[in-house]
């Protein structure tokens, strides 16, 4: 380190930083962002399997429905022309579709309900492209250009895409910039130097910074990973620099002067903050190993980030420290957070009682999990009050709510699809089915039946159905109507798609669950493992992993007593990043009990490690909290906002394990720690 701070290395450092952070800020405007999350499902998805039949047979084309108000039919008719006219749309089906208009009294009554009801017209707009490519959301543009001047709704999976991509756009910028000035208060009051907290924020800006721009060499990022990752990694990362420049001052306080202080304190933090980005890094890294390839995404990008804040905080801080050197003596101040070394009697005489009250929770914790409802799928991002949420409730109100279901059927024949329609037609919450025996009458012989409207239901080996279901809410009524339908076409064919949100729902359910105990096991097992390499001693893993994990469920237990549902990613997730992250104040505490313990009895040891560690556990632990409840407070995507909700809680709930039950655990369990360590 004495060698880096010389001036010549100095400037070479911050020039070098300089030219990274220009090119990582060009390169974040060249991130690809996806948002379709069935492409995260496995490679032997039957969901990804299908769409990709359904793309070479039938296409895979984007369709939204479009409600317009207070028109005659012939009006109508004339709007639909116009708008067949946009590039993006390949075809619009309404009544003149299937019937001539010219006499409405000669038209079924049934298919003048379906599209045209008291002069709401229903049209619904095919696309060349699926629902997610941004040539649909330039021809939904387009849409309602030319309905300017008349009153319309719009619904269907295009428009939810484009909600999630303009509320995630607006949200990465929006989330930072209201959690910065919440990490700059909670900084003023833990430095000792007025300008602290800006060298501190710019070590971590750069690394937020190179980070963003780095994910432009990735082949896209989830809309969900990109929305939490920057203020994730700012609040995670914060305690590295805590880490360092608490250091720097108990130096400086003892009269070494500047070089001398950072080279000390970089000698003696290094190892705390190396091993605390590891475990951090290491949680992330469990997800690498989920199936449902989402886990994978938020894993490479959330541990790449804590790897350049890491690299930040132990190349960029110190040299920063030097150079502001005379800045930071010149606005020193008192400190005004105050240490929890004044509860040492406390925590002694209650030395059996808390590890007794941590078991009590631990227990209660991993009940409640068990009770605790989730849902799988991620498709509300927007309000109520949303314009997307209003119109969905305009056209519900008149046509109500449904959920499509396409149905892929291999080799089928007449007499298997007829029997398969007959079953469907009896099944409850099915409203109807589209299929070619039921636009027309079995009995027609196939030489007679059109050739465009034969093609629009087979191609290739494949037969296409489509169903319609009342079942438009995730609950476990959805996931049984799938299981039952699986049943129902498994008596008539052996190879089949089923292919829509119930289907992919459920298939991400499925895997997810799978993917639980593996997560789970790789991050414990690893991080006890790095726990135990740096401390070299079985039993303070044991303890820590144990103060932690006792945070974790009754984090994750609470969600039963609150009757509260979230997105079981964001649980999956969470369950990652509180271990990863949070360990790092078991392990901060840890080491400074063990290192005052090699000289001091255990009741001193006990406090100078909670007067040394509490304070950047405090802060550490408040910014992260704080940085969850604001991504829970203020993003309007479900998902972002779950898992706001569980960090913010859940850094709260490791603060509290980590200062008021570790202090007695390690007390009563000393002996186990300290002779191994001497050994």
């Amino acid at each position: 380190m004495k060698k880096l701070l010389g001036k010549g290395p100095r400037m070479l450092i911050l020039s070098f930083t300089l030219i990274i952070v220009i090119l990582s800020i060009i390169f974040s405007f060249h991130v690809n962002t996806n948002y379709d999350m069935t492409q995260y499902l496995p490679s032997d998805s039957e969901t990804k399997e299908g769409l990709s039949v359904l793309d070479e047979t039938f296409g895979n084309h984007g369709m939204i429905e479009l409600m317009i108000t207070e028109k005659s039919m012939n009006e109508i008719y004339l709007i639909k022309q116009d708008l067949l006219q946009v590039e993006a749309v390949m075809d619009i089906i309404w009544i003149d579709s299937y019937a001539d208009i010219s006499d409405p009294s000669l038209i079924n009554p049934q298919l003048i309900d379906q599209y045209y009801d008291n002069e709401n017209a229903l049209l619904e707009i095919i696309f060349y492209e699926d629902g997610y490519d941004l040539e649909v959301e330039e021809g939904i543009e387009a849409i309602k250009d030319k309905l300017s001047g008349v009153d319309f709704y719009m619904r269907g999976e295009p428009i939810n895409n484009i909600e999630a991509r303009n509320i995630a756009e607006g949200e990465i910028v929006s989330l930072i910039l209201i959690i910065l000035p919440v990490c700059l208060l909670v900084l003023i009051f833990a430095s000792m130097s007025w300008i602290e907290p800006f060298i501190v924020l710019l070590v971590l800006g750069i690394g937020v910074l190179v980070n963003l721009g780095t994910n432009a060499f990735l082949p896209n990022v989830s809309f969900i990973t990109l929305t939490i990752a920057s203020a994730l990694q700012l609040a995670i990362s914060l305690d590295y620099s805590l880490f360092f420049i608490h250091r720097y001052y108990e130096f400086k306080d003892q009269g070494e002067d500047t070089l001398s202080s950072v080279n000390l304190a970089f000698k003696k933090s290094l190892p705390v903050i190396s091993a605390s980005a590891l475990t951090t890094m290491v949680g992330f890294l469990a997800l690498l190993f989920m199936r449902y390839r989402i886990g994978q995404d938020i894993g490479i990008v959330l541990s790449k980030g804590i790897l350049l804040s890491y690299l930040s905080v132990i190349f960029l801080l110190p040299i920063l420290i030097v150079v502001f050197n005379p800045l930071l003596e010149k606005t020193r101040h008192k400190h005004f957070m105050f240490h929890l070394g004044g509860l040492k009697k406390i925590f002694i005489k209650l030395k059996y009682i808390l590890p007794i009250i941590l078991l009590v929770l631990l227990v209660s914790g991993i009940y409640l999990q068990g009770k605790t409802t989730y849902l799988f799928g991620t498709n509300e991002y927007a309000g109520d009050e949303s314009t997307v949420a209003i119109d969905d409730a305009f056209i519900s109100e008149t046509y109500g709510s449904y959920q499509r279901i396409t149905i892929l059927l291999e080799d089928s024949d007449k007499t298997s699809e007829l029997s398969l329609i007959q079953t469907l037609i009896a099944k409850e919450n099915i409203i109807k089915i589209e299929a070619l025996y039921t636009s027309i009458d079995p009995s027609t012989p196939e030489s007679l039946i059109p050739r465009q409207l034969l093609e629009s239901y087979q191609q290739g080996d494949y037969t296409r159905m489509t169903l319609y279901t009342d079942l438009v809410e995730e609950n476990e009524e959805m996931f049984l109507f799938n299981s039952d339908l699986e049943d129902m076409i498994d008596e008539e064919y052996s190879d089949y798609y089923i292919l829509g949100v119930i289907s992919s729902t459920s298939e991400i359910r499925d895997t997810v669950l799978e993917d639980t105990p593996v997560i789970m096991v790789i991050s414990v097992g690893l991080i006890f493992l790095v726990i135990l390499i740096v401390f070299r001693n079985i039993a303070v893993p044991i303890l820590l992993l144990l103060v932690i994990q006792t945070a974790i469920w009754f984090n994750m237990g609470l969600l039963a007593l609150n009757d509260r549902e979230v997105v079981y990613i964001g649980y999956l997730v969470v369950l990652a990043l509180q271990l990863g992250a949070t360990i790092d104040y078991a392990m901060l505490y840890a080491s400074r009990y063990i290192e005052a313990r090699l000289h001091q009895t255990k009741e001193e040891a006990l406090y100078q490690a909670l007067k040394k560690a509490s304070i950047p556990i405090m802060i550490s632990g408040l910014v992260l909290a704080s940085a969850g409840f604001i991504e829970m407070l203020f993003s309007d995507i479900m998902v972002v906002s779950d898992i706001g909700l569980l960090i913010g809680r859940g850094a709260l709930f490791s603060i509290i394990m980590v200062l008021f039950f570790l202090p007695s655990l390690m007390y009563v369990f000393d002996k186990l720690l300290i002779k191994k360590r001497k050994s």
